[in-house]
């Protein structure tokens, strides 16, 4: 990503391009917090800002942190790419179009393996508890928040490993509600 591009991202946030992630992290929680519920702060703008006006604010401000993730991970993956060669007659792996994946509890473990990140890295980064990314990766739902809640913890470990945060969470809470369905007795 280019560097004015990447500049734009953190003035988004707030932030000098060289902000260390805990900061980043930090930055968009704030704003978020900010823009997404009725802050004193903006409501001596009254009607001036918008319902819509507030939501496109926290898209960007949602897009930007994604991409800052994204752009820090790749970073620190650009080393080696995952597949050169492989075993003679295997056919190596085509790029895979990221709407077509389907984001479960695995895939995540799979993408944070990839990237060469313990789970205690992303608990403290995230400030998440060990055990809920533990459950989320297993897909141990009985174990698991109310989807209400769940949602945001996943668009924000997705976020952090470059993936895609609404995809993320549509898809795993989609793999929750079929799993609650099937465990949960008809009503009477």
């Amino acid at each position: 990503m280019p560097k004015d591009d990447l500049k734009k991202l953190y003035d988004v946030l707030e932030l000098p391009p060289n902000a260390p992630l805990r900061d980043v992290h930090n930055s968009f929680l704030r704003l978020k917090k900010l823009y997404s519920g009725e802050s004193i702060v903006l409501e001596p703008l009254g009607e001036e800002f918008s319902e819509k006006k507030k939501k496109k604010v926290l898209e960007q401000i949602e897009e930007a942190y994604a991409k800052i993730l994204a752009a820090r991970n790749s970073e620190a993956t650009k080393a080696e790419p995952l597949f050169t060669e492989g075993p003679p007659g295997e056919k190596i792996p085509e790029e895979v179009d990221p709407a077509s994946v389907v984001y479960s509890g695995p895939r995540l473990k799979k993408a944070r393996d990839a990237k060469n990140i313990s789970l205690n890295e992303v608990s403290k980064e995230l400030k998440l508890r060990l055990e809920l990314l533990n459950n989320i990766e297993a897909e141990r739902f009985e174990t698991l928040p109310e989807a209400i809640y769940l949602k945001s913890q996943l668009r924000m470990y997705a976020a952090f490993l470059g993936l895609p945060p609404a995809k993320v969470a549509d898809d795993y809470l989609a793999r929750h509600r079929a799993w609650k369905e099937k465990t949960t007795p008809p009503k009477e």
